[in-house]
């Protein structure tokens, strides 16, 4: 007991010091797990022996992360998935298993060892991914959202192959499906009771303890550990039960405050799992597998990619979105070292394969990090080498050519504050064009009559096609700060006596204040404006009282040189400063410098 206690507070230590200089280095924090245990564990500094039970107390962790991916099933999300998802999901999880196994198949693995290969390369973290997509704002964005469909997707089908290991013995490499075939009939009469239970007497329960937030957690957990132990009657593993009490639970209106509550927890023992796989990983024997795991890792890194931009290209999407996506999927995911795991202790995988498995694992998720973070930077310098995979002229089937607007206001992006706006414009202006990178928005704007264009504002061609100069406002909702810095860029080519207006929105006032000094006229900030403040800009802007703001000069240069303590220092100078330049614009409407022409009455 008292080793055990030792064992795992070394694991804990290490994570946190470890975790916090990844941190600090912006590196993904599941690598950091990983090398905590590899420097604790035999290969470093052999703090650690017992490593078989600190794999018992991380399995805790595994199974509430697919109680968790099990809360996410919610039917209606699913049927939202949508064709992209759905044909991308499947399509690469088919084409990366098939490559895999011929690449694995060809290095001379046994035919069991390529099929494992061939799995773990089909999966893509989701965990990295859907947090890099947040961290850069981009799960509103097209390729945000198709790729977390696409995420969803490849976890369906990872818990059905977790299910098709069920058919095997330990040490037995024949499918008995005699065997399968009953767990997998038990498995659907306790997937329905749960189904039941959940919907006659979970909800009522739920609705009894609902305000005791503590009881709300620990009465759910309570209901996947007692699915998990059925599970394991029954011949399933815990794994698989715990999904099954999530998705039981999915259609409940609780779910988002046992996933925000639960998560904590999974973090917890998911650290303990990757320290405790870092630290059962084996080097001495890997020299000979150098080549063969670096090849692998590459089919992974670039290979995945290419294989969604060819699905995504004969879709129709356009390669800009295909290549951000395809980039979401270039490592290989924790359900990955999961379906490695279970190969050892089944006995088809020796610990050489599961470490190299791992290594892989640690080098696509590693790289592909910072392909994510850099997307930007990556496609532009690949940009010429990616029109192949354009396979349809989108642009021609969903846009108009020049429309001969003169003093309109373009909209950039109509998504739901877009749309908002697009309404209020319609109140006081005539002339407007609404662009989007969303076949779908596109295409429903088509059916009510919108003037728009399908296009990408970082799209070079697409932005001289515009004739930004002709236009009076630029109002942008883009999600990616990226994209309102490529057009601010641009427009400071712009004559200053023809410069349209530019509105752009932003996320914080750090983010609100750099868009503004690089030469936005007015930025609104979501957190603390709605879309409502656009119509009080332009009420202003069209034509009522006179109003200076000069008072605000002392005042912001007061401020500015204070120092920020937080992000609402940024957002307050960020709102004085975006007074002095409304009123500044409206001094040179008043004096005929900046001419506004209104809706006809």
């Amino acid at each position: 007991m008292e080793s055990l206690f030792f064992e795992l507070g070394l694991v804990i230590i290490s994570a946190a010091l470890v975790g916090a200089v990844s941190y600090y280095l912006r590196q993904p924090l599941i690598l950091a797990y990983i090398a905590a245990g590899i420097l604790i564990g035999p290969f470093g500094f052999g703090l650690v022996h017992d490593i078989e039970t600190i794999h018992i107390i991380a399995q805790i962790g595994i199974m509430l992360m697919l109680f968790l991916v099990g809360l996410e099933m919610n039917p209606e999300r699913l049927k939202n998935l949508g064709l992209v998802a759905l044909a991308t999901g499947v399509g690469q999880v088919l084409f990366t298993g098939g490559i895999g196994y011929g690449i694995a198949y060809a290095f001379g693995f046994p035919f069991v060892q390529a099929i494992y290969l061939a799995i773990a390369l089909t999966f893509s973290s989701t965990v990295i991914a859907i947090k890099i997509i947040y961290d850069k704002r981009d799960n509103n964005a097209l390729y945000g959202q198709v790729a977390i469909g696409v995420l969803l997707v490849q976890d369906i089908i990872a818990i059905l192959a977790l299910l098709a290991l069920t058919g095997f013995k330990v040490g037995s490499f024949s499918f008995d499906f005699v065997h399968f075939g009953l767990v997998l009939a038990k498995g659907t009469i306790l997937f329905t009771l749960a189904i039941i239970v959940a919907r006659r007497l979970l909800s009522y329960v739920y609705n009894k303890i609902a305000t005791s937030h503590e009881l709300l957690i620990l009465f759910s957990l309570a209901w996947a550990f007692l699915v998990a132990l059925l599970s394991e009657k029954i011949g399933f593993n815990v794994e698989i039960g715990a999904f099954i009490a999530g998705v039981s639970l999915a259609s409940l209106p609780y779910t988002f405050e046992i996933n925000a509550k639960a998560k904590i927890l999974r973090d917890f023992f998911i650290t303990i799992f990757f320290v405790g796989l870092g630290a059962g990983l084996v080097f001495s024997s890997m020299g000979p597998l150098v080549a063969k795991f670096v090849a692998l890792s590459l089919f992974v890194l670039i290979g995945n990619p290419i294989i969604v931009m060819v699905i995504m290209g004969a879709l129709g999407y356009d390669k800009r979105t295909s290549f951000f996506t395809g980039l979401s999927v270039a490592n290989i995911s924790e359900f990955s070292l999961i379906v490695a795991a279970m190969g050892l202790n089944l006995r088809h995988l020796d610990v050489q394969v599961v470490s190299m498995i791992t290594i892989i694992g640690l080098l696509t998720m590693t790289i592909s990090s910072y392909m994510m973070v850099y997307n930007n930077q990556l496609y532009n310098f690949l940009k010429p080498l990616l029109n192949i995979f354009e396979f349809k002229n989108v642009k021609t089937k969903l846009s108009t050519k020049k429309f001969g607007m003169q003093n309109h206001i373009i909209l950039l992006g109509c998504g739901g504050m877009g749309q908002q706006i697009l309404d209020q414009v319609k109140e006081f202006k005539d002339e407007y064009l609404v662009i989007d990178h969303d076949n779908s928005v596109i295409k429903d704007l088509i059916k009510k009559g919108v003037t728009c264009i399908f296009g990408d504002i970082e799209d070079a061609e697409l932005v001289n096609e515009l004739d930004l100069e002709d236009a009076e406002i630029i109002i942008s909702t883009l999600p990616s700060p990226e994209d309102n810095f490529f057009l601010i860029k641009h427009i400071e080519k712009i004559p200053h006596n023809k410069r349209p207006i530019v509105i752009v929105t932003a996320d914080t006032g750090r983010e609100g204040l750099a868009l503004f000094n690089k030469g936005a006229d007015y930025v609104i900030l979501k957190p603390y404006l709605g879309a409502s403040h656009i119509h009080d800009i332009n009420k202003q802007l069209y034509g009522l009282e006179e109003e200076t703001g000069l008072q605000l000069v002392q005042e912001v240069a007061d401020e500015s040189r204070g120092k920020f303590k937080s992000d609402q220092d940024y957002a307050k100078v960020l709102n004085n400063l975006n007074k002095l330049r409304l009123a500044e614009i409206r001094q040179k409407i008043g004096k005929g410098h900046i001419v506004l022409k209104p809706k006809a009455k």
